[in-house]
């Protein structure tokens, strides 16, 4: 699912590791170890817990998804050995005499 939060919230998730927006996913890491290290949990727990939520929010790539309701080609691959089966076994299955026939119908 692609990432939906607005960009202005995204931004603040950069600006709040101190980095660029295009961000590798190592200098992200690399800037989030830095801010832990500012901010420890026993001394700054609400600027931890924002440094942890701007890092989960930027550590994984925004996800791209295909349409569910785009139809996708179908290629199929065929083996005529097996159809060539198929056919002689279905013709046998309906093959019947006129006499089968009438003793089926009645």
């Amino acid at each position: 699912m692609p990432n939906t939060q607005p960009k202005s919230l995204m931004q603040e998730h950069y600006d709040r590791l101190k980095i660029a927006a295009g961000a590798t996913p190592a200098e992200i890491k690399a800037a989030y170890h830095v801010q832990l290290k500012a901010f420890p949990a026993h001394s700054h727990p609400e600027e931890f817990k924002a440094i942890r939520t701007a890092y989960e929010a930027l550590k994984k790539p925004p996800q791209v998804t295909d349409d569910f309701f785009t139809l996708k080609p179908v290629e199929a691959k065929l083996d005529d050995a097996l159809l060539a089966e198929l056919k002689v076994q279905a013709t046998a299955a309906v093959d019947v005499t006129l006499e089968e026939l009438i003793v089926l119908t009645f």
